[in-house]
């Protein structure tokens, strides 16, 4: 079975990256939720998707310029929605809540937006949040900084690394491997049926993203590739259901 994982929550309907929009992620029935971690300037993992704050916050300034504390008094702004910005933490919470209450286990994909080049030490303390109260098996560290999938790996032989790329490249099988990574996470744009038809014997797990048209995601749920990023969960499930997945 593809498995649905929300993008940011469910990006299209609620405040990215906010605890409202993953809970209505799971209660559309995700089997998890992608999200993306900074720094605070006193090293809390914040859960926020740009470097910046202005976007998102209507503030000036980077994420990593602001204590957690001063970063709480933001508001996430999107369509009347105004949400805080949560700690790694606090939605790894969301999650035991939502498993007890649905008594299912969930994925979490943690998107690292940079590794310990820029943010020292973000990979090691991003692994004991998550895996302090959240099994191996149901966490993803996914990154297009590669250099901090190599440092996960050098600290944790089992955990579950995702290789993020935008364009096409040429025997990606190779290079996951090289790295030591799990999963191929590539722009479901870049998925070609070239590609595809050269994958077909290869044990190679892909989880695409950021998929929404009904149309790409009828064909690669018929294809049984291994997730789907959406911002539209409800409807990536709807699919399914009807392919009878």
């Amino acid at each position: 079975m593809t498995l649905i994982f929300g993008h940011r929550g469910a990006k299209a309907y609620y405040a990215e990256n906010t605890l409202a929009s993953f809970e209505h992620a799971f209660e559309m029935g995700a089997d998890g939720v992608e999200l993306d971690i900074h720094f605070s300037k006193d090293g809390e993992i914040m859960v926020f998707h740009d470097f910046t704050l202005t976007r998102m916050c209507g503030v000036n300034g980077s994420i990593f310029e602001y204590s957690c504390a001063e970063l709480k008094q933001f508001k996430v702004q999107f369509r009347n929605q105004y949400e805080e910005i949560p700690t790694l933490d606090e939605v790894i919470d969301l999650i035991l809540r939502f498993q007890e209450k649905s008594g299912k286990k969930l994925m979490l994909n943690v998107e690292l937006k940079a590794g310990s080049d820029f943010y020292p030490g973000i990979e090691k303390k991003a692994m004991a949040i998550c895996y302090n109260k959240l099994s191996k098996a149901q966490v993803i560290f996914s990154s297009f900084d590669h250099y901090a999938l190599t440092v996960i790996r050098n600290l944790d032989e089992k955990a579950l690394l995702g290789v993020l790329t935008a364009s096409a490249m040429v025997a990606p099988w190779e290079y996951v491997k090289k790295i030591g990574a799990n999963y191929y996470h590539p722009a479901y744009e870049s998925l070609t049926s070239r590609f595809m038809s050269e994958i077909k014997t290869i044990d190679f797990k892909l989880n695409t993203y950021t998929v929404n048209d009904t149309t790409i995601a009828k064909q690669l749920f018929l294809q049984n590739i291994n997730g789907i990023i959406t911002d539209t969960p409800d409807v990536m499930l709807a699919i399914r259901n009807d392919i009878g997945q």
